[in-house]
């Protein structure tokens, strides 16, 4: 009972800290704007869509034979959450995080078996929205209930494109959060964002593989991807 009171405390003066840091208390973040080779989402919207628990959305694209693609490439990578909200400096290194981390995670994805297959996917991906940790106010949670309670987050939107056309083949979004066993992160404005990202890029490949030379993606694979496992 003390505990859940001692909680509940901590928990109140977590708000009033954050509300008192201006302007990074509460980081509600809507995208800028849409990034480059979007879908027109009243084409999308008629997509076969999937979605693997709360975290994962995918969207295919009906009319494209997937069998023709054998390979993936990765192609911009950009951060369009509103720019007041990042330093360049950091949008920067969260951009290059994601790039690389796609790049490696890509690097062994074949969309299909058929030797004949020789077209490549382009894959450009946007980082829609990314929540900070205070450390401070981690610093104050963790002295009193031994974690962190401000956690950090980050958001990704993957488009897969035809490398000749430009047509839009497949959309992939992503939703991800800090864990509050990712102590040591909390204590970094950016570390638990910068983990989640890793996991997005690696989800996102995921993904990518199961498509194969379907149409859709497939859900014989049954367990439902969490970026938050």
């Amino acid at each position: 009972m003390m505990l859940q009171i001692r909680y509940a405390v901590v928990k109140a003066a977590v708000v009033l800290l954050l509300l008192s840091f201006n302007p990074l208390a509460s980081w509600s973040q809507t995208p800028a704007g849409a990034g480059t080779n979007s879908a027109n989402p009243s084409q999308s919207t008629n997509w076969k869509t999937t979605k693997r628990g709360k975290h994962l959305t995918v969207r295919v694209n009906p009319d494209v034979n997937l069998s023709q693609y054998n390979s993936v490439a990765v192609g911009s990578v950009a951060y369009t959450g509103p720019s007041n909200k990042l330093k360049p400096q950091e949008s920067v290194k969260l951009v290059s995080l994601l790039h690389d981390s796609l790049v490696t995670d890509l690097s062994t994805t074949k969309l299909s078996p058929e030797t004949a297959a020789a077209r490549t996917l382009i894959l450009n991906a946007d980082i829609t929205k990314v929540k900070r940790s205070h450390p401070l106010v981690n610093v104050v949670t963790i002295a009193a209930v031994f974690v962190p309670l401000d956690l950090g987050d980050a958001n990704v939107t993957a488009r897969l494109v035809d490398e000749e056309t430009s047509q839009v083949v497949a959309e992939i979004e992503t939703v991800g959060c800090g864990q509050i066993y990712q102590v040591f992160a909390s204590l970094q404005a950016l570390g638990q964002s910068k983990i989640v990202l890793k996991k997005e890029s690696r989800s996102i490949a995921r993904e990518v593989a199961r498509m194969r030379h379907d149409q859709q993606p497939t859900d014989a694979t049954a367990a439902a991807v969490s970026l938050n496992e």
